[in-house]
């Protein structure tokens, strides 16, 4: 990244962490980065393709701090729970992950994560799924059950990636439920 396109992304994610995507216009950002709005273009297309390139460092670093912070060799229903914990106290006080589910870029993110390109890059996804196969290989399942298993977690990635609190009333606490009950069908 050079040195103009890197105070951009600087100046950008400490904005957008203070003020969100919605009240963050592209002059904030350049000013912070102590440039002229048209060197904004040089690099960027619009502030929507900025903000993913944020979102998806952010949310990564974020998901990286969660992997070592919860005991993975807990209980199920207590690593989602400690899951769910730490994000909704994370996202909820992190002005840019807490995009995911609002109006104005949630679209953009959701599209993003569910494309092969996210999936693949996505590393606490991959982690998530690492996790649910050892626990699932310690349950032994036949191969044909634990495939049919995978499908229901895809599945939840798929709500996750396509429904957000302004589709669907207490989603989150939902989703959560959903989640729990699951896996104490598949672990108990």
């Amino acid at each position: 990244m050079n040195d103009k396109k890197f105070d951009l992304n600087k100046a950008a994610h400490e904005v957008f962490l203070e003020k969100g995507y919605k009240n963050t216009n592209i002059s904030d950002i350049t000013s912070k980065a102590g440039m002229a709005v048209g060197s904004f273009y040089k690099h960027y297309q619009s502030k929507e393709e900025l903000f993913l390139e944020i979102y998806i460092k952010e949310n990564e670093k974020i998901r990286n701090q969660l992997i070592d912070t919860i005991d993975w060799n807990g209980q199920p229903i207590d690593v989602i729970d400690d899951i769910f914990n730490y994000l909704l106290e994370v996202v909820l006080n992190n002005n840019i992950l807490a995009e995911w589910n609002k109006v104005d870029i949630s679209d953009t993110l959701h599209k993003y994560y569910y494309s092969e390109e996210g999936k693949a890059d996505y590393t606490f996804h991959h982690f998530l799924k690492n996790i649910f196969h050892e626990r699932l290989n310690q349950e032994t399942y036949e191969k044909e059950t634990m495939d049919k298993i995978i499908k229901v977690y895809d599945l939840i990635y798929y709500i996750d990636c396509h429904i957000t609190s302004k589709d669907f009333e207490d989603y989150e606490e939902t989703l959560r439920t959903l989640i729990k009950y699951f896996l104490k069908g598949a672990f108990s």
